[in-house]
């Protein structure tokens, strides 16, 4: 099912990172071929996989006779003619469809280095098998994989980073003056608000300043464990804002699936869908208190250090930041591709109805993507 991709569409999947959608390894590979973990670390040995886009893409009816799955999100790889002209197009092709392991070794070429060969598929296999692109799930796969992956692969899009710029901002005033030990009297409010702009940039992109060392010290934490914290806290603001965009889209996908006409359905149909509908509701509302509980339990620790100005909450927030992102990371993926895929099917659609054929296709594969048996990795093998 390998095709060639309008040039249009190239450019229009531009990111500049990272987004739950789009791993965009064409801009990481621009911005960073002349560091040496670019190529010592890098996501794929193959040169051209390196700088392609892989898309979490929504199945299409007629597309579905030709994939190895029944999964609603299948992972599309686009690689370009070339990197020095978008305009050129590209090839594309998804992991799941048949025959995808021939193709890419003509792809890569019948002589390619078979540990390379082996190495790369083995990795688009993984990437397709995870729920989402969001960097801090990317992030704590393959940082410390048998084969690890450079940090600089793990950027957020260039496009999230401004929106979420001037929130973080708001969020780590009260960290900004734990930075500097003490709260500058003299400084005015459009200075702290520079300066609290300034640690966004150090937590978001990780622009350094030597300034924010005194937080490490603060904190007393050695040098690994702070690097982590932060990425950890960084994942935790970054899903705070996500969950807030997030929230309106679950609002009119629960309503509209509870209020949705099912027509043409036979007696045991009727009892099917309506059965999985409940589930899917339930299911829904499971993830989004699971989502609710995690970040209580950050607000409640970070109003404690705000209020009190105790250094000892915060320290505790940053140390449990891996475990608070990976939850909310799964939580909010499995939601994301339910209700992206909702507002997909609808488009422009005005009538509250949906053929019985359409919702037996459909259903199940929202109830695969939100169930969640025992933990985070059960999910990477069941979403895809």
């Amino acid at each position: 099912m390998s095709k060639s991709t309008a040039a249009a569409n190239l450019k229009r999947i531009v990111q500049g990172g990272t987004t739950f959608r789009i791993l965009d390894l064409y801009s990481i590979h621009r911005r960073y071929r002349h560091k040496s973990d670019h190529s010592n670390l890098p996501f794929f040995y193959n040169r051209r996989l390196n700088t392609a886009f892989l898309i979490k893409h929504t199945v299409r009816k007629h597309e579905r006779p030709y994939l190895v799955t029944d999964n609603p999100v299948v992972t599309k790889v686009i690689v370009p003619v070339t990197t020095t002209d978008l305009a050129m197009g590209g090839h594309s092709f998804f992991v799941e469809e048949r025959g995808f392991e021939p193709k890419l070794r003509e792809f890569i070429g019948q002589d390619a280095n078979e540990l390379a060969y082996s190495h790369d598929l083995e990795r688009l296999r993984d990437l397709a098998a995870i729920p989402s692109f969001d960097p801090f799930l990317l992030s704590n796969r393959f940082r410390d994989h048998d084969s690890p992956v450079a940090d600089l692969y793990f950027d957020i899009s260039d496009k999230d980073l401004e929106k979420m710029e001037g929130y973080v901002a708001d969020q780590v005033s009260d960290m900004v003056n734990l930075a500097f030990d003490t709260v500058d009297v003299t400084a005015d409010e459009d200075g702290s608000r520079q300066r609290a702009i300034r640690f966004a940039r150090y937590i978001l992109a990780g622009e350094e300043d030597e300034r924010f060392d005194q937080l490490q010290h603060a904190l007393d934490l050695d040098e690994n464990k702070y690097r982590a914290a932060i990425f950890g806290w960084k994942g935790i603001l970054y899903y705070r804002w996500r969950i807030a965009d997030e929230k309106d889209a679950l609002r009119r996908f629960l309503i509209a699936i509870n209020d949705l006409i099912v027509t043409g359905m036979t007696q045991n149909e009727r009892f099917m869908i309506d059965e999985i509908r409940r589930d899917i509701i339930g299911e829904t509302r499971n993830r989004w208190r699971s989502l609710q509980t995690v970040m209580a339990e950050y607000e409640g620790e970070y109003a404690r250090f705000a209020t009190g100005g105790d250094p000892r909450a915060i320290r505790h927030i940053l140390l449990k930041a891996p475990e608070f992102f990976a939850q909310l990371g799964h939580d909010l993926s499995a939601v994301s591709h339910v209700t992206s895929y909702w507002d997909y099917w609808c488009g422009n659609r005005e009538e509250e109805t949906m053929p019985a054929r359409d919702a037996m296709d459909i259903f199940p594969g929202f109830l695969r993507s939100l169930t969640r048996n025992h933990g985070p990795d059960e999910d990477h093998a069941r979403i895809a």
